[in-house]
């Protein structure tokens, strides 16, 4: 009963808040999106806060060069966040904006989790990570905020651009490749490790292709 227990009730629990949030969703979507962003910058921030912490005695960078790119992640998150249409923190932006920071804040990771295997065998220079993954942010920020580089992914009254799309694809390649590299090194990671990871490259996969999908930014695929 007690083994049961243990396996029903985290399912059970996690089935019971998805439905608050579907519901939430519904009648309060701005709430919904904050609510689920926000959650997702924590666990980005306490990545990092782990991954620091415990660089000086885990013989392995993989989690520190991980740590490292999604404090980055969590910083275009919070642009994402704010810049939501109907938030009013940036005055002047459109849906465009945050669909761009969605996709800065994805490649950041895609291409993090590609190159964080490589980081098993060899040690990371933190401070060679935290500048090019600054000059990155950084650069992508600055072409979506003032620069205008960055192409459009959402155009209000047509919907996603092909940039955006084709984006998903590429993005949802690369973690696939991320994957594969995982697989080859699995032996590097207990057992239960390896499959959290696969299973959350695989959920990012899934999203990426839900964001092909919408047309409007409150829509269900989102």
């Amino acid at each position: 009963h007690r083994r049961a227990a243990g396996v029903f009730a985290p399912a059970l629990t996690g089935a019971a808040a998805l439905l608050v949030l579907y519901l939430l969703s519904r009648s309060n979507y701005l709430l919904f999106h904050g609510i689920v962003e926000l959650f997702g910058v924590v666990v980005c921030f306490a990545t990092f806060v782990v991954a620091w912490n415990t660089r000086t005695w885990v013989p392995s960078s993989f989690l520190l060069f991980l740590g490292i790119a999604y404090l980055f992640v969590a910083a275009v998150g919070i642009f994402h966040t704010l810049a939501y249409r109907g938030m009013g923190v940036f005055p002047g932006f459109t849906s465009n904006q945050p669909t761009q920071f969605w996709i800065l804040a994805r490649y950041i990771e895609a291409f993090s989790l590609l190159l964080a295997p490589l980081f098993l065998a060899r040690r990371l220079r933190p401070e060679a990570a935290f500048a090019a993954l600054s000059l990155v942010t950084g650069f992508g920020l600055l072409s979506i905020c003032r620069l205008g580089f960055f192409p459009d992914c959402y155009i209000e009254g047509q919907g996603l651009t092909t940039f955006k799309v084709a984006s998903e694809y590429v993005i949802s390649a690369v973690l696939l490749a991320a994957l594969r590299m995982l697989y080859v090194r699995r032996a590097a990671f207990e057992l239960r490790v390896f499959r959290l990871l696969a299973g959350g490259i695989l959920a990012g996969v899934a999203a990426e292709m839900a964001f092909t999908l919408y047309t409007d930014v409150y829509g269900i695929a989102n």
